[in-house]
């Protein structure tokens, strides 16, 4: 017997498949999606691959075939849908089949059998605090690495990593300063239960609720009269504090009576605690949950319930579109609009899109479900390719939508209230003090002040590394303040920085930010205990899970943060939600602004009034005027989206054209200007010999929206098509014609997607 593979992480050089002979002990046990060693090479190195086909000949011409070395698991890593997908999305999204299956079987499965874990600790606490104390480490990252260590202790590489988003070769610069250890030692199993057992599922989230009219025709038309999932892609638009979860528990509840299984995707980690409680509490039984920040051995733990088809229920964000479910029945996307579902590096693949091709597979139904939906899903629900179910009013009869108001922050600041809160936003919130209510105050910039700017010439202090500037953050251990950069982590003290255009040492501050914020509601508010959530205070495990219940708990009355409480969390007794620095949102350069501003703001104002008692929402902005605040504050999409649409079609972007991104990064400059050339002429040669039909059009090069970024200057072409193929198959092209290695390229068929 004979198979063929994949190897896991194949280069294009090495990406086809190969022909194994299966050893006489494991025939019958290999079969399609199987996990095995194999010899590869001419120095027979042990490659991970996984089985496509099984066949009793090895076909013609083919001599001196090697034999698989052994299984991994004696079970399929993949399912047959998953199987069937790998050439798929590997044209789909510009990759090898080896990247393909990297994605669909994760180190975990690679590793699990190895008992031991990299352990890291700080060699001396001392030594660590006075490097701290003194500013001399040039990395953020490096000075987070040992915070998180002095707070947390001993912890796992894999934890540690991920809890301050850093990779292993930063982690192994810190070891060699002699600042911190690597220990190797046996890492306890963790049964999967244990990473649920201090959810809460009692309250709320065992409470059930009787449907209104809007939610129970909504439940009719995904799983039918008779429990039979309704197949295909709805969009469910409903407003916020519509009932959406309500719609969702109940589909995924039919869809578990009837054996089968349920994708539950979520945009960010932070929405994971209440939504693992809603469906543990409400649905019971056993519930996976995937996300970045688990060790390898719970994610294996997780992965293997999956597998084995003990749980009905899989709670993960993007990446979890891969999990190894049989029979799956429902996949639900909350937030549909939100970015996070596209993955921004290679492989660029869009979690929305995958969902559909195994909703297709399995004969299930996929729920896309928004308050404010992607243009081109809201497009695409017009046109009839969704089925657009719509919840046009809150759940609760006594919740009403919250009164919006704009705030001219020009007028505020002559009135002497500062830049920050105006005095209409101070008045509500000491209204809503006084009643025992809660408020959220929204701003999508962490950080103490947005940046320093040059006194002399008004230019912001840049990145050595970056042509971006530099973020003003407070030092938590020492009480200064430190520049960093947000794109390669490049650490100063603020009080070393020198203007890169004139020398100046004389800067003032711009902007503001999460702790600026936090500062001023401690003067303003003193007896109001206040929370802040953003990605500097959840760097910890659990950090997300803690900060949530305790403002559910009303340990604090004001929750600030960034985009992370701006979605999907429930908080009642929440009567005053403010939106700061709105402008700043619109500012972006994608052609998406728009659309993610209006999506930001009216997600942020629905967590107002979501209980018993009216909610306020203050939006501040210097230009209360531009209609897109009108929107948010009317909370008319429709309206929103009949402009958006508009100007989308004028300009020939997506939804009616598609829209590809070729970037090229290199050291050199002068390099990269050179061979930008070279690519530009192949470019326009070759649209200009295609068929008029394809709707070739070409833009650039021009320098990427960051030129400089981790010591590469990078130049971006676009091109725009009349669909997504067309532009995969230019990326073809220019992949066979041009080499890697002197042409670094990065492709992306859907952009700020």
């Amino acid at each position: 017997m004979y198979c063929s593979v994949i190897l896991r992480g194949a280069v294009r050089e090495t990406d086809r498949q190969y022909t194994y002979k299966i050893p006489e002990d494991l025939e019958g046990k290999v079969v399609p999606g199987s996990f095995c060693n194999v010899p590869f090479g001419f120095g027979n190195k042990t490659r991970t691959a996984v089985v496509m086909s099984v066949s009793e000949n090895a076909g013609d011409g083919i001599k001196g075939i090697k034999e698989i070395r052994n299984l991994i698991l004696d079970y399929p890593v993949l399912t047959q849908d998953l199987l069937s997908l790998v050439d798929t999305l590997s044209e789909r999204f510009n990759c090898t089949k080896g990247d393909v299956i990297e994605l669909m079987v994760p180190s975990c499965v690679e590793n699990h059998k190895v008992p031991t874990e990299v352990f890291v600790e700080i060699v001396d606490k001392k030594t660590a605090e006075d490097v701290l104390a003194s500013g001399i480490l040039r990395s953020a990252v490096h000075a987070n690495i040992l915070e998180y260590l002095l707070k947390c202790g001993k912890c796992s590489r894999k934890e540690l990593q991920a809890a301050v988003s850093a990779s292993s070769a930063q982690v192994k610069a810190v070891e060699e300063k002699g600042l911190i250890r690597f220990t190797k030692e046996v890492s306890e199993s963790v049964e999967s239960s244990d990473l649920l057992d201090d959810v809460p599922v009692d309250g709320k989230f065992s409470e059930t609720y009787d449907l209104n009219d809007e939610q129970k025709e909504a439940v009719r038309k995904i799983v039918g009269e008779n429990g039979e999932v309704v197949s295909g892609t709805h969009l469910l638009f409903g407003i916020t504090g519509s009932g959406k979860t309500e719609v969702y528990l109940k589909c995924a509840q039919t869809v578990i009576d009837g054996g089968g299984t349920v994708l539950y995707l979520v945009p960010e980690i932070s929405l994971t605690p209440q939504t693992i409680s809603w469906i543990k509490g409400r649905l019971g039984g056993v519930v996976a949950v995937l996300h970045s920040r688990l060790t390898d051995r719970q994610r294996f733990s997780q992965w293997e319930m999956i597998r084995n088809g003990r749980a009905k229920v899989v709670v993960a964000p993007r990446s979890g579109i891969f999990a190894p479910a049989e029979n799956i029945k429902l996949i639900i996307i909350d937030e549909e609009h939100d970015g996070s579902y596209k993955s921004e590096s290679h492989p660029r693949y869009s979690a929305k899109d995958i969902a559909r091709m195994r909703a297709n597979k399995n004969g299930a139904a996929l729920i896309l479900g928004s308050a404010t939906p992607s243009i081109e899903s809201f497009y695409a629900a017009n046109k009839k390719v969704y089925d657009l179910i719509e919840l046009k009013s809150r759940a609760r009869t006594a919740a009403k939508l919250p009164e919006i108001v704009p705030v001219d922050m020009k007028e505020q600041i002559k009135l002497g209230a500062g830049d920050i809160l105006s005095i209409p936003l101070r008045q509500a919130m000491a209204v809503a003090f006084s009643q025992k209510k809660q408020v959220l105050l929204f701003l999508n910039r962490r950080g103490y002040a947005r940046t320093l700017v040059c006194e002399d010439c008004g230019k912001p202090v840049s990145c050595v590394n970056c042509s971006v500037g530099m973020t003003l953050h407070n030092n938590r251990r020492t009480g200064s303040q430190s520049l960093i950069c947000h794109y390669c982590g490049y650490m100063i003290n603020a009080s070393e920085a020198q203007c890169s255009f004139c020398g100046c040492r004389h800067f003032t501050k711009a902007g503001f930010g999460t702790q600026q914020l936090e500062t001023l509601l401690h003067e303003v508010f003193p007896h109001e205990k206040v929370l802040r959530m953003d990605q500097d205070t959840t760097i910890t495990p659990g950090a997300h899970r803690e900060i949530i219940e305790r403002f559910a708990r009303k340990e604090a009355s004001i929750l600030i943060g960034t985009q992370m409480i701006a979605k999907g969390l429930d908080f009642p007794d929440c009567t005053v939600v403010g939106v700061l620095g709105a402008d700043l949102m619109i500012s972006a350069s994608s052609y998406k602004a728009s659309e993610r501003a209006f999506q930001l703001i009216t997600q942020a104002a629905g967590r107002a009034g979501r209980g018993d008692d009216p909610g306020k929402v203050f939006i501040q902005s210097y230009d209360p005027e531009n209609p897109l605040f009108r929107y948010a504050c009317t909370q008319d999409y429709r309206a929103f989206y009949d402009t958006e649409i508009a100007y989308r079609e004028k300009m020939n972007l997506p939804p009616f054209k598609a829209i590809g991104d070729l970037t090229l990064s290199l050291e050199d400059e002068s390099a990269l200007q050179e061979r930008g050339r070279d690519l530009y002429h192949y470019l326009s040669d070759f649209l200009s010999y295609q068929d008029k039909s394809f709707g070739f059009e070409l833009y650039g090069p021009v320098p990427a929206v960051i030129y400089e970024l981790r010591g590469k200057y990078r130049l971006t072409f676009m091109i725009k098509a009349s669909n997504k193929s067309a532009i995969n198959a230019v990326f073809r092209h220019v992949m066979e014609d041009f080499d890697h290695v002197r042409y670094p390229l990065s492709y992306d068929n859907d952009p700020s997607g």
